[in-house]
């Protein structure tokens, strides 16, 4: 029979350290953005494929991480989380041609709606919009638009609906 060491016994003497606490649960409104989560294929209106995207709970749950792969071969990520210093939603976006996009809002009507107003490089003012609409059937339609003119009128730069895939 082996003997226990005089530290070995000492050790299962002690009481137990509390555990220490675990990391605060994200916001409430961390869960806004929940309902594009998942894998998902994006059509255009016409229904011809435009790309896909894996959208990913990260940190914790307080942010979301995009992934996406579009059909000509560009890919891009986004860091989607709820600031809640500033009590509004932030995206960061950056794809594989160098495009940056910095985008702030929140929920709107059931509807996450982010934008920002920026310069081109020629010095133009631009705004950008971009909403996320959950639909009844579980499918996500993202509608870009851009506005060069203070949002007096606005074009559309993307409008893709997102569907998971058939399993």
């Amino acid at each position: 029979m082996r003997r226990l060491s005089f530290s070995a016994v000492i050790l299962l003497l002690l009481p137990s350290a509390p555990a220490a606490p675990g990391p605060p649960p994200p916001p409430p409104e961390a869960g806004q953005f929940a309902f594009w989560l998942g894998d998902w294929e994006v059509t255009t209106p016409a229904g011809k494929p435009a790309g896909t995207s894996h959208i990913q709970s990260v940190a914790g749950g307080c942010a979301l991480l995009e992934n996406w792969e579009g059909v000509g071969g560009a890919s891009g990520k986004s860091l989607n989380c709820y600031n809640a210093t500033a009590g509004r939603w932030q995206q960061f976006w950056v794809d594989s041609t160098g495009g940056i996009l910095e985008l702030a809002g929140g929920l709107v009507d059931g509807r996450m709606v982010l934008a920002n107003s920026t310069r081109t490089a020629d010095g133009k003012s631009l705004r950008n919009r971009i909403t996320w609409t959950p639909n009844a059937d579980g499918s996500v339609r993202q509608l870009w638009e851009t506005s060069a003119d203070d949002g007096q009128t606005w074009q559309i730069a993307f409008d893709g609906l997102y569907r998971h895939p058939a399993k």
